[in-house]
């Protein structure tokens, strides 16, 4: 075969193939048998037809349609192996030539990712300290479970909690859209820190009676999360049913055993303080591994074919897709609630996917460059992990996720845990063992996960590019 190539700045390979005549010709002989066989043609059995009463009788225009079904991946393939040419996802048909035959594919080529000397990457790093105040905050909270609540026959007080009766509006309630709430019956803690239904209601309610009413404004924070209420004055209406008081429980160890697994009030301190301390690192360590990768991503030079992106896109509408059918919804549906076309979805989208994808392939990069395994009894250790959770399922759970399509998976997001806790260890300045040698046949390598076709994912429709031929009479 003739062939010329030609690589684009996308790591895209244009494929252009002359098939020659001593190929063409079986093909088109093949595809004529088989046409003879789906077409009735007067005189002949199925298939027994000669080539050319097929050929005046359905025209060259459909044999040569039905040639290239089968000859555009034959040849695809054939190409592929002379040029020595790997794939990274799969190619397409992007035109087609019948005479003299010519057919010019469109080949993804692996990303090309240049992580620089992603070894001096540093990134200050401050471990949370969690404060006296944040314990107390949280013990007196857990405290005021054992509250004991009674009415009182006195205005209502910080701390008390008051039954009330709450509407409230905009603009003097002119409009209906102006309407923000009537609720009856609400039981409200006065706390000057809550933000229910707004900050400052706690403050305009101290001091009201039972069976009273009070009217005054409220005007919403230029920080309020409903951009739409940012600086709006909200007018209420408030009618208080009962008021009652709250008597809170001494500390004592008593006490605190009775909150839960605590032997004292200095065991609850500390078992609260540990758990805070958890929970801040957890919180801190993702903020810091999400600026850590962000960086190594800004300071990469990534090129990769743009139907990585388009399968990104994919990837998102049929996750999002499925996500809506458990809402009892459909993709249309939420198109319509949105009034968006799928196009302008994808449009949309396509930041924050194109984000995902560069993250994804830095990563992998990162993975091949440090040598990063896993083995597989880190993999069951994850089926263990995620079964454990589902009980009496966990057994179809664990079949579930033997298949090798979701072994795969999960070594895929152990590597990507492996990458990320490698980058974070780099980026604190921690000693980092030397990257570790790639051994052949050892499974460490990314793109593992990507299992590339190196079949055609489209092919051009012959039929708009052949020229057009009426079919002769017999």
């Amino acid at each position: 075969m003739k062939i010329e190539t030609q690589t684009s700045d996308n790591r895209t390979l244009k494929l252009t193939v002359q098939v020659e005549d001593d190929q063409l010709q079986p093909a088109l002989k093949a595809a004529a048998r088989k046409l003879a066989k789906d077409y009735r043609i007067p005189g002949f059995r199925p298939g027994k037809a000669p080539y050319e009463t097929v050929l005046r009788q359905l025209g060259e225009n459909s044999i040569y349609q039905a040639a290239l079904e089968d000859l555009t991946q034959t040849v695809y393939q054939a190409a592929l192996a002379q040029e020595k040419v790997e794939p990274y996802a799969p190619g397409e048909l992007e035109d087609v030539q019948l005479k003299p035959m010519v057919l010019t594919y469109s080949v993804p080529l692996a990303p090309e990712i240049n992580l620089g000397d992603y070894r001096a990457l540093r990134l200050p790093f401050e471990p949370p300290a969690v404060t006296d105040e944040s314990v107390t905050e949280r013990v007196e909270h857990l405290r005021e479970h054992q509250a004991v609540v009674e009415p009182v026959e006195r205005p209502a007080q910080l701390g008390d909690e008051v039954i009330l009766d709450v509407s409230a509006f905009l603009n003097a309630g002119e409009n209906p859209s102006d309407f923000l709430l009537a609720d009856k019956d609400v039981a409200a803690v006065l706390d000057e820190k809550a933000d229910w239904p707004m900050p400052g209601f706690a403050s305009e309610v101290v001091g009201i009676a039972a069976g009273e009413t009070r009217k005054f404004d409220l005007t919403f924070p230029a920080d309020y999360a409903n951009d739409s209420l940012k600086g709006q004055v909200a007018h209420f209406e408030v009618t208080a049913k009962e008021v009652k008081g709250r008597s809170l429980p001494e500390w004592s160890d008593d006490l605190a055993k009775a909150l839960g697994d605590y032997e004292s009030v200095d065991d609850l301190r500390a078992k609260v303080r540990a758990d805070l301390q958890r929970q801040a690192d957890r919180a801190v360590e993702r903020d810091y591994a999400d600026k850590v990768v962000d960086q190594l991503v800004a300071q990469a030079q990534i090129v990769y074919p743009p139907i990585l992106l388009e399968q990104e896109l994919d990837d998102y509408l049929a996750d999002l897709d499925r996500r809506l059918h458990e809402q009892k919804l459909t993709l249309d549906d939420y198109l319509k609630i949105e009034g968006k076309t799928k196009e302008q979805l994808r449009e949309e989208t396509k930041p924050s996917a194109e984000g995902r994808l560069k993250r994804s392939l830095v990563l992998g990069k990162l993975v091949n460059l440090e040598g990063l395994t896993i083995a597989a009894e880190e993999v069951d250790q994850r089926v263990e992990m995620l079964s454990t959770p589902w009980g009496d399922r966990a057994g179809d759970m664990r079949k579930a996720l033997a298949s090798e399509d979701s072994r795969r998976m999960l070594a895929v997001d152990l590597l990507t845990d492996k990458a990320v806790a490698r980058i974070i260890a780099v980026a604190k300045g921690e000693e980092v063992p030397a990257p570790a040698p790639i051994i052949e046949g050892e499974v460490h390598d990314y793109d593992h996960a990507h299992q590339p076709d190196e079949n055609l994912s489209t092919v051009v429709d012959p039929e708009a590019a052949a020229p057009a031929e009426p079919a002769a009479g017999v």
